[in-house]
């Protein structure tokens, strides 16, 4: 990347480019980095269009929506020389849909149909989640400032959990960058400045998570499910710049007068916060006990912060930076009171919780806490003894007695009962005075709730007059006692769809089921494993009732997942689909393709037959079919099953199966209503499919997603 020292408020006067452009750089199947170092980035010299030198004369001919999202050469683009079509998209290294959505746009530059008419826009947006994101853009345009931004880019991408300082300083040196120049622009922060702007710009026009991004001034939230949806916008966008230059436009003016029509800022609409079914009402006060748990901070402190948490849990280690921000900002009058949820899908939090709470008992909680968060992947019991005696202070002795101890386990069922009491499914979950926030969220907002708990604490201390160190106990009494929850929506819907299967892998009765069962899955999804689970149970017990076929359903967060689906479409044309089925969901560690090549000299697979179609280009698109069949079936996440054409979604329990198809068996929902209509009662109406989608939310586990990102 070449750079045009230019102040950052002359960004809003647009800059285009007559220099040449090749395309996106990096090591993602395209040319290596130094056979396209300079494809990156304008050119230092040519005529720069600005939306002063262009007239209105055109304004009335932009269609639709537009924002006045600029950019300049201060900033890193990539792809045509002179675009249809511009995509600026607001990212984050370490989000992994970022890393997806950057593939998809890598693909289209490189894709001879757009390669010039698109031009891709990198602005920097760190969450505040992920800690260091913003090293990782600090870092790229430092490497930017010596003409390797994009090669930073790609580096920072393939390595999302490897961005401190230290690895940000190998990476320069991998990529020969002058490590003077590059150590002295991250310690005196040069950079800072430029990522606060794009920030800034981004919150301006609404980006709230990763990625978002405009085309050519339209807002897309999040990125498309699959890149048939982003070209599908391209092309639009591409007619809309076609028809504008058949007005008048030169071609190298399209963006200056898209933006010279657009608005300037974006304003959303209000939301309404209205809690989902079976989710704790944010404006409610619920009665959340505090005693007897782990705690931070005064037992007099105005606002409690109950918070549930999982050891095990990459989100709730997220939110620490958080937690030690809230007691810094309030050491006197907030208390942080720690329980414990233990998700059923990680195997060591439970284990970890107990370890937790045994150090407890010496008052050596917190630093216990700390070791487990710092140290997510290695909670074996030896690992769990290794932190303990790295406790100064703790008796190792007296920790594995009290680890022993049923009590710890009486003291989570506990934390969990309660935590279902009030509708706390999933972490971290935290109440603040009672009042519910979900997820890990930025210091922001927990600072808002803090503040407005704090004075309805202090006017409840100066008209009640309890004893200071008894407040919150006195204020609960007057706090909702408990989640009221409407009745659980059906297992599945009440629609029929035209459900295809010719040419899907199936097993059970192929012939004449009375139950057919279409399962759209993606193996790297813990939720689809759960789900794999319970379709082997349902074969099991229903018999020759009921046939399963599979669709390939990869997720875009789930970067290895579409590679194990070409694999298994490459085991299935050789009659050995379900047996690779179970080894790949067995492993979700080995995804390379000489894993997938060991499966299949396992299985016995001719090799030769099963390198070619595992590579061929029809293999990939048999996987794209599934995806868009399964969309089209409106499915919207992984696992989703389409039962005699009824969508029941995420990874139910057998009995929620069972009901849907005892139901079936006896003439489905239709007979069902018939007969309450003839009963007299209201039957039941179409509602939508339950929550439990990986990539929203799954029942016994509603993990959220980071914040921001979408």
């Amino acid at each position: 990347m070449k750079s045009i020292s230019l102040p950052v408020f002359l960004v809003t006067a647009l800059a285009l480019t007559t220099s040449s452009l090749t395309g996106c750089t990096g090591n993602r199947g395209g040319k290596k980095a130094e056979e396209t170092a300079e494809a990156a980035a304008p050119g230092a010299t040519g005529k720069l269009i600005t939306m002063e030198e262009v007239d209105d004369s055109l304004t009335a001919k932009v269609q639709g929506e537009r924002f006045r999202v600029t950019y300049g050469d201060k900033d890193a683009y990539t792809g045509a020389e002179d675009p249809l079509v511009t995509i600026v998209e607001f990212s984050d290294y370490q989000c992994p849909f970022c890393s997806k959505f950057t593939d998809m746009l890598h693909e289209v530059v490189k894709d001879p149909a757009y390669a010039k008419d698109v031009r891709i826009v990198f602005k920097q947006f760190p969450l505040p989640m992920h800690k260091d994101a913003q090293m990782g853009s600090e870092a790229s345009l430092a490497a930017g400032e010596q003409g390797k931004f994009w090669e930073m880019h790609d580096i920072l991408f393939k390595n999302q959990k490897a961005m401190t300082r230290a690895d940000v300083e190998k990476y320069a040196e991998e990529l020969k960058l002058d490590m003077a120049k590059f150590k002295d622009a991250l310690d005196k922060k040069t950079f800072a400045g430029k990522v606060t702007a794009d920030m800034d710009m981004g919150k301006q026009f609404g980006v709230r998570g990763t990625p978002s991004f405009f085309i050519n001034g339209k807002w897309q939230r999040g990125a498309p499910r699959a890149i048939e949806g982003l070209k599908k916008l391209i092309d639009e966008e591409k007619a809309a710049a076609e028809q504008l230059i058949k007005d008048g436009s030169k071609r190298e003016e399209v963006y200056a007068r898209i933006m010279k029509a657009a608005k300037d800022k974006r304003v959303e609409p209000p939301q309404e916060n209205k809690p989902r079914p079976g989710q704790p009402d944010a404006a409610v006060n619920y009665a959340v006990p505090a005693d007897g748990r782990p705690a931070f901070g005064p037992a007099d402190a105005l606002v409690t912060i109950i918070e549930y948490s999982d050891f095990q849990c990459p989100f709730c280690s997220r939110v620490g930076p958080t937690m030690k921000q809230i007691k810094e900002t309030y050491p006197k009058d907030v208390r942080i009171v720690f329980r414990q949820l233990p998700l059923g899908f990680h195997d060591r939090a439970k284990p970890a919780a107990k370890a937790a709470l045994a150090a407890a008992q010496q008052g050596k909680f917190w630093e216990m806490h700390d070791a487990l968060f710092a140290n997510q992947k290695a909670l074996d019991d030896k690992s769990l003894e290794t932190y303990a005696s790295q406790i100064a202070g703790l008796n190792i002795d007296q920790w594995k007695k009290d680890l022993a101890d049923p009590k710890l386990d009486v003291m989570i069922k506990e934390d969990e009962t309660i935590a279902a009491k009030f509708g706390a499914n999933g972490t971290p979950a935290f109440f603040v005075n009672g009042r519910f926030l979900s997820g890990a969220q930025p210091f922001e907002e927990f600072d808002k709730l803090i503040k407005e708990e704090k004075v309805k604490a202090e006017k409840f201390l100066a008209e009640k007059k309890p004893a200071k160190d008894k407040l919150y106990e006195e204020m609960i009494k007057g706090f909702e006692t408990e989640l009221k929850v409407p009745p659980p929506p059906p297992p599945a819907d009440f629609k029929r769809r035209d459900v295809i299967t010719k040419g899907l892998a199936g097993k059970g009765n192929l012939k004449n089921p009375k139950i057919t069962i279409v399962e759209c899955s993606d193996f790297d999804c813990p939720f689809c494993k759960r789900g794999a689970d319970t379709v082997a149970q349902i074969v099991k017990e229903y018999g020759d009732k009921v046939a399963v076929y599979f669709r390939n359903y990869p997720l875009p967060m789930h970067k290895m997942a579409e590679p194990a689906h070409r694999a298994a479409i490459a085991a299935q044309n050789q009659n050995k689909f379900w047996e690779m089925h179970d080894l790949l969901f067995a492993d979700k560690a080995k995804r390379s393709d000489d894993d997938f090549k060991g499966y299949a000299k396992q299985l016995g697979l001719d090799m030769v037959k099963f390198e070619r179609d595992y590579a061929d280009a029809g293999t990939a698109k048999r996987v794209q079919d599934d995806m868009a069949e399964c969309t089209k079936m409106e499915v919207r996440g992984a696992p989703g099953f389409l039962i005699n054409g009824r969508l029941m979604s995420g990874a139910q329990p057998f009995e929620r199966f069972k009901g849907v198809f005892e139901e079936e068996l006896a003439g489905g929902f239709e007979a069902t209503q018939k007969a309450a209509a003839k009963a007299g009662a209201k039957p039941a109406g179409a509602a939508a499919p339950p929550a439990g989608a990986a990539g929203k939310q799954a029942p016994g586990a509603n993990v959220p997603l980071p914040a921001g990102a979408k």
